[in-house]
This record gives structure tokens, sequence and C-alpha cells, in this order.
């Protein structure tokens, strides 16, 4: 019991150090103009399919680079594909199919799992936040997940029960591979690249 009391404050613990050691470029993808409209009072179409568009190819490219690396560590990846569902939304609010197929791919660039997972961090968090995005879209834009917001919806009434087992298989992996520096270090630069790629510094 005692090894597990201990074990489980340990795994707090490094959360905590992962999101203070994070926190200054978390918050600078959220500043991020393209981020930041989302969530404006004056929010547009044109907005919402920029963010779209653009995050598109951070999204499919996890899928691509990194899921296949974690198949054996996360156990439930085949949820957690999200790329389809921005196709569906940039589909239904509008966007030609030639402009959907010509969105750029994102490339990772990443050495080995530990690595791997803090991007992994990254992109499953940013479904809580998604929560509030799909609120304030369908309050503004009134999307819904079949008009046009499913990849916000996410994981829908799912969203938190997904969240909480990856980050007990995350802060598991973390433990079992004594490389926190690694995973904390690589969850700081994707909120960085993802930055940089919504802005085009790096696209």
């Amino acid at each position: 019991m005692n090894e597990v009391t201990v074990s489980v404050k340990d795994q707090d613990s490094f959360i905590k150090t992962l999101r203070n050691v994070t926190a200054e470029s978390h918050q600078n993808l959220e500043d991020n103009p393209i981020s930041r409209a989302l969530l404006d009072p004056d929010v547009t179409l044109a907005n919402y399919q920029l963010y779209l568009s653009k995050i598109y190819g951070v999204i499919l490219a996890c899928e691509k680079q990194i899921f296949p690396l974690l198949t054996d560590i996360v156990p439930d990846l085949g949820e957690r594909h999200k790329s389809h569902l921005i196709i569906k939304d940039l589909e239904a609010t509008g966007l030609p199919a030639q402009d959907i197929a010509a969105l750029p791919l994102h490339q990772f660039e990443f050495n080995g799992i530990s690595e791997a997972m803090g991007i992994m961090y990254v992109l499953e968090g940013s479904t809580l936040g998604g929560k509030i995005i799909f609120k304030h879209i369908h309050e503004k834009l009134g999307l819904t997940p079949e008009t046009g917001a499913a990849y916000f919806w996410g994981y829908g009434t799912q969203t938190g029960i997904l969240w909480k087992s990856f980050i007990s298989v995350f802060t598991q992996f973390a433990d079992n591979s004594n490389d926190q520096p690694g995973i904390i270090e690589s969850a700081k630069q994707t909120f960085t690249v993802i930055d940089n790629w919504l802005s085009g510094r790096n696209s």
C-alpha cells in the first residue's frame, strides 16, 4: 500500500513539474493569433477554417509518425484518431475538396519513445481545451458535431475518461522509463513547434 501511495505521489509530482516547465510555451500557443481567434466574440467561419486547416497537418503527422511507436504503450490508440474529424468539419463548412487535399503535412523531429510520449501528451491535452472551444464555436457559429464541429467535440462525453486513462499510461511510462526530463522537454518543444506551425514559421 505504501509503495502505491508513493508511486501516485511521484506521478502527481511529475505532472505538476511538467505543467510548470511547459506553462510559458503552452501560453504562447494559446496566445497565437490563429488560436486566440477561435475564442474571440467575433470569431468568423474563416477564422475557424484557418485554424482547422493549419492544425490538420499536425494532427495527421502525429497519427502517421507518433502513433505507430506507441501501439504497445497506449492501448486505446484506435479511439484517438482525429484527423478524419477535421476533414469532416472542413467539408461541412464548405472548404473545397481540392483545398483540403492540398493541406500541408507537418514533420515531427524526435528521438525515441520518450519524446514521442511528450508529443502525445500535448496533442491529447488539447482535447480538454477543445471542449471550451466547441462551446464557443457552437454558440457563435451554430456548428454541431454533425455540421462542422466534430474535431472540437472530440471524444464527446468520453473526453474526461479518455484523458484520465491516457494520463495513467503516460505517468506509468514516465516512471518506468526513468526519462522524465526527456518527456518534459519534448512536451515543451511541441507547444512551440505547433505555435510556429500555425504562424507559418516552420511550414
